[in-house]
């Protein structure tokens, strides 16, 4: 079911990690693209007609067939006029922060993992980040690796956490829809108001949780519905326990279009905070947050 976010801000003035590359363009309106399709048509005819008299009379009616094929040409639609973004100010992007974590997972929940317990916890690390997800420590000999796009390139690979949050500007009005396909070994997601300060455990609005004894990986889903304009407050918390992990995690707008993923880089509807500071204010530094 879907839900009616109540943004912190409503109304707008105006891993190892393959190396990201910026997607090309899917649809070029300077060009015309036609396509064919080919359609064949059978007709038949009557040329002659005899009748034969006496006791049985019968007609006999003589036909050609005539076959045709058409190849009608049509032009594709032209693109569809892209969603204005928000002014950006060196502002794009998800803030996040690298912690180490001590839950091991042994459940079918990691129930001995809690991302609320790190809010007052000084992080290992702080960055920025351009897309979001990524696999970690996939081999025994994986102890340590990078993360993001980051300077530093050795972090541990297990035994870790990593907090996120940013702006989902909603340029188009309607129903967006988060999802995180793949979880190992948790992913909690909060949107709105409780993004931004108040988060908790218990008030996530979706979990995606790796049931270890059975080896299934965890996978959540949940929609909102905002209206146009609106900076919609976005936090999820990846908890990473033994043995190698990671997770996907995208957001849908209502058109259909893909603004956040693993594979997108630097969506311009993906912000820190507005930049008039006030409409969509910066959150709270990791470590000091409510």
């Amino acid at each position: 079911m879907a839900n009616l976010v109540q943004a912190h801000a409503i109304v707008a003035p105006a891993g190892q990690l393959d190396a990201r590359t910026h997607p090309s363009p899917t649809c070029d309106p300077s060009q015309t693209v036609t396509q064919t399709k080919t359609t064949t048509v059978t007709s038949w005819t009557a040329l002659l007609t005899i009748t034969l008299g006496g006791p049985g009379i019968k007609t006999v009616t003589e036909t050609t067939t005539t076959t045709a094929t058409a190849s009608p040409t049509f032009t594709l639609p032209s693109c569809p006029t892209p969603c204005p973004p928000p002014p950006s100010c060196n502002n794009l992007g998800f803030d996040w922060a690298y912690y180490n974590s001590s839950a091991r997972n042994a459940d079918t929940t990691y129930s001995s993992f809690h991302p609320d317990s790190f809010k007052n916890t000084a992080p290992v690390y702080v960055g920025t980040t351009s897309y979001v997800g990524g696999l970690y420590g996939q081999s025994s000999t994986e102890t340590t690796g990078p993360i993001y796009d980051s300077s530093r390139v050795s972090f541990a690979l297990d035994y870790f956490a990593l907090n996120h949050h940013a702006y989902i500007y909603a340029c188009e009005g309607g129903t967006y829809t988060v999802d995180v396909p793949y979880a190992n070994d948790a992913v909690y997601l909060w949107t709105g108001a409780k993004a931004y300060s108040g988060w908790t455990d218990a008030n996530a609005d979706a979990k995606a949780l790796y049931d270890q004894p059975d080896h299934v990986a965890g996978r959540s889903s949940f929609r909102f519905n905002v209206p146009a304009d609106t900076y919609v407050p976005v936090r999820f918390f990846y908890g990473q326990a033994q043995y190698g992990g990671g997770f996907s995690f995208n957001v849908t707008a209502p058109s259909g279009q893909v603004i956040v993923s693993d594979r997108e880089t630097f969506s311009p509807y993906v912000v820190r905070y507005s930049c008039d500071g006030t409409t969509a204010p910066a959150f709270p530094a990791f470590g000091r947050e409510t």
